[in-house]
């Protein structure tokens, strides 16, 4: 089967906090279980409804500040009972913030280059 990806996905758990746009926004946690320069599946203790736009910070490593980022989401679905995340939903990204948008691009470009050194030794 072809991949319909414009982009690699990394499997990389990163802290995510992220604010549903409606009424009341408040701020909540999640984890990446993989993310790309396009979007990302987030594990979150909450339904998200597909539409639903996000404001989110995501933690990269070694980073002095989240990359902020903003985002609307395509899919959500239930997961198993009794996880530390009871849904998982995909992500698209819209729009990353300038102030750290190098910071997020060259996280991914690493992760690349750690998955091509990989191959090659």
């Amino acid at each position: 089967m072809r991949e319909k990806r414009k982009f690699i996905r990394f499997n990389v758990a990163l802290k995510v906090a992220y604010i549903v746009q409606k009424d009341p926004k408040l701020e909540k946690t999640g984890v990446t279980k993989d993310v790309s320069a396009q979007g990302m599946q987030l594990l979150a203790g909450e339904k998200l409804a597909p539409g639903e736009k996000l404001d989110l910070k995501i933690f990269i490593p070694d980073a002095l500040n989240p990359a902020h980022i903003k985002g609307i989401v395509l899919w959500s679905k239930a997961l198993e009972p009794g996880k530390s995340y009871t849904f998982s939903a995909g992500v698209d990204f819209k729009k990353i913030e300038e102030d750290n948008k190098n910071t997020f691009l060259k996280f991914l470009c690493d992760l690349v280059y750690q998955k091509t050194e990989k191959r090659l030794t």
